[in-house]
């Protein structure tokens, strides 16, 4: 049973990628995966649904990636919850292109959404405050380490929409989602000991090579 919902999903994100969300329907899918519409629908109602589960995938990588980060915050663990993270927009490409619109259509979706909107931000609203409690980062006062927190979330959420608007959905690459962390260090790394940027930028250099 888990292996056929998972078959589903994974056939599922396939053709969200690589034709967009709109284009595809749970027929389109069925054939994908050379099973019964019946089938299909025994394990998910609708299309809706199955956009849910992949969501709740993207949830629980979230939380995996964003783990509890060890004292002291070195340069190397900073990079890499960015690099895995823009790995996981660029996995579920399809959700974050339309994200305003998928929630739009759907109240549930929405609310869980928000609630890990909610719980990414005041997780990097703590890494923030311990990057400048152990001296990486320079002081700056409570509200703004939240909107710092929100302008680093906005780039990395929307980066694969930018892309969407000026490239189309068939010709993003991975590079693109990397870019998006460069992006998201810009705003940050004035605010970081000149040492400790330059050991995250050389992480994310080595990582971005190629």
């Amino acid at each position: 049973m888990a292996g056929t919902k998972d078959r589903i999903l994974d056939g599922s994100l396939e053709l969200f990628n690589s034709r967009g969300v709109q284009a595809v329907t749970t027929n389109h899918i069925a054939d994908h995966l050379e099973m019964s519409p019946g089938n299909l629908y025994y394990h998910f109602r609708s299309k809706e649904h199955i956009i849910r589960s992949l969501f709740e995938r993207i949830d629980a990588t979230a939380r995996e990636v964003m783990a509890p980060l060890s004292a002291p915050v070195t340069p190397q663990q900073w990079a890499e919850v960015f690099l895995h993270g823009l790995d996981t927009v660029w996995r579920y490409r399809f959700f974050f292109a339309n994200i305003v619109e998928i929630a739009g259509r759907d109240e549930l979706l929405a609310a869980r959404l928000r609630g890990l909107t909610a719980w990414i931000l005041d997780w990097t609203t703590t890494a923030i405050d311990a990057l400048i409690e152990q001296g990486s980062m320079t002081a700056l006062p409570h509200d703004d380490r939240r909107r710092l927190a929100e302008d680093v979330f906005i780039i990395i959420w929307n980066w694969t929409s930018f892309t969407v608007a000026f490239r189309g959905p068939t010709r993003l690459h991975e590079l693109d989602a990397r870019e998006g962390v460069l992006h998201s260090m810009l705003l940050l790394m004035p605010h970081f000991e000149p040492q400790f940027a330059e050991r995250v930028q050389t992480a994310i250099d080595h990582a971005t090579a190629g």
